[in-house]
């Protein structure tokens, strides 16, 4: 009942609003749509009003609208992944001079020798030293014989020779030295070994109530680098004498005494 009095009090306002042509409410529009009574009368201009009014309001997107949004998300996708190819085939494709090449590997942190000779005997001994080398963004901390990967490296092959020019620390039993930010005189030599491929990486992208899946591998290229030299420090010789190193032995005596 109460709803129903509600109903008729609002439309009693309605009608008194349209007798007066004066704009209704959204209240009483709504009423006069939903629910219309046959006793009330209303001019052919304010139906065409009403009809405007209900027609131009939506509250909820069409199945259209979220078509419209899927399809724009594709295309930018599609242009992102062009303009990607594109980088990568430019880069490919292009010539670089020796000056270029050498400008840009110093960049990284590097500088190509040439390939590995034969009577090249650049595997050593280990040293009891170490150094701490940044090559791109990374920063690693090496040893005579040590293996590392990194990022590709553009403009060298396999057997070729390097030199790692961007020494941050050097360490030996005896000193330290650090640099501000590099050391100048240190180097760190070293050979490539193989150009390798990482593990790969799922890429898996959601767009909840987008219908919207995508999934994309991707596999890092890396360069595998023989340390082969650090150079720039005082390193400790070890003195054998001619002689092999022979483990210690225990004494047979205190063995016996202990059982």
């Amino acid at each position: 009942m109460a709803h129903r009095r509600c109903l008729l009090s609002l439309a009693r306002h309605a009608t008194a609003i349209i007798s007066q042509k004066k704009m209704p409410p959204l209240s009483a529009v709504e009423v006069l749509t939903r629910k219309p009574n046959p006793a009330i009368t209303i001019p052919n201009s304010e139906l065409s009003w009403f009809s405007f009014w209900s027609h131009s309001r939506h509250f909820s997107s069409s199945k259209s609208e979220d078509s419209e949004t899927e399809v724009e998300v594709e295309m930018e996708e599609a242009s992102d992944v062009e303009a990607e190819n594109d980088n990568a085939t430019s880069d490919l494709g292009r010539d670089y001079s020796p000056e270029e090449k050498e400008s840009e590997a110093a960049a990284i942190g590097y500088k190509v020798l040439g390939p590995l000779q034969r009577s090249d005997r650049v595997f050593k001994d280990y040293e009891p030293v170490f150094a701490v080398v940044q090559i791109g963004s990374h920063q690693f901390k090496v040893s005579n014989g040590d293996s590392i990967f990194t990022e590709r490296l553009k403009f060298c092959e396999v057997n070729d020779k390097l030199i790692l020019n961007k020494v941050l620390l050097l360490g030996s039993p005896t000193q330290t030295n650090i640099g501000r930010p590099i050391l100048p005189d240190a180097a760190v030599h070293a050979v490539v070994e193989e150009h390798a491929l990482d593990a790969k990486v799922i890429i898996f992208k959601k767009k909840k109530r987008k219908n919207y899946r995508r999934t994309k591998g991707h596999r890092q290229e890396l360069t595998k680098l023989r340390i082969t030299d650090i150079q720039g420090i005082e390193k400790q010789e070890i003195k054998t004498d001619g002689k092999p190193l022979k483990a210690a032995v225990k004494n047979p005596e205190k063995i016996a005494a202990a059982v």
